[in-house]
């Protein structure tokens, strides 16, 4: 029962946030994301909000910015509240780092307790934009964005050990070739 009543709670609240559009958040704001990068090829970043201020009905717009690897590379991100019901998602965008060119180089996906987006994008600065409305007290969200780095060196020392098996099995031939034909 208090599943259902927090989910109309959420559709009335979501609703009027999205006929409220236009009107001024109550809580809004950017903010760069630092990378974190581990072992292997993947950098990640971490992200996300809580505002303890926050009342039920309150309406937020934040940015979030990235840099991403040199390369073209797959970028990937989820959003979901702290806590299930919390909030209700109404709006995502993907923007170039100015804040104001759309960039449809990703497939988002937009419900309201999650938002998402993939895919292949080149090198630069981006912004994942994200309204909604806050349904409880102090609620917030978590956020996690997931880059694949190219590795060119790798590959490069790839690439030179084929081609190397390569000439040593064509030395190797010729070689045994030679020792027939005496």
């Amino acid at each position: 029962m208090k599943s259902i009543k927090h989910a109309l709670v959420g559709l009335v609240l979501a609703t009027c946030a999205v006929v409220n559009a236009s009107a001024t958040p109550t809580f809004s704001d950017a903010f760069f994301v630092v990378p974190v990068f581990g072992p292997t090829t993947t950098q990640t970043w971490d992200f996300g909000i809580t505002e303890p201020g926050a009342q039920a009905g309150d309406t937020f717009l934040y940015d979030f910015l990235f840099n991403t690897p040199p390369e073209p590379a797959w970028f990937t991100f989820a959003v979901f509240p702290d806590v299930a019901g919390s909030l209700a998602f109404s709006d995502l965008g993907f923007f170039a780092g100015d804040f104001v060119t759309p960039i449809d180089a990703l497939t988002l996906s937009l419900t309201s307790g999650f938002v998402a987006g993939s895919g292949t994008i080149t090198s630069g600065t981006y912004d994942v934009r994200l309204a909604g409305t806050f349904l409880a007290a102090g609620a917030g969200f978590t956020g996690h964005a997931f880059s694949d780095v190219p590795e060119p060196v790798s590959l490069a020392l790839m690439a030179a050990g084929l081609a190397g098996m390569g000439a040593a099995r064509r030395r190797r031939t010729a070689k045994e070739e030679a020792a027939h034909a005496s």
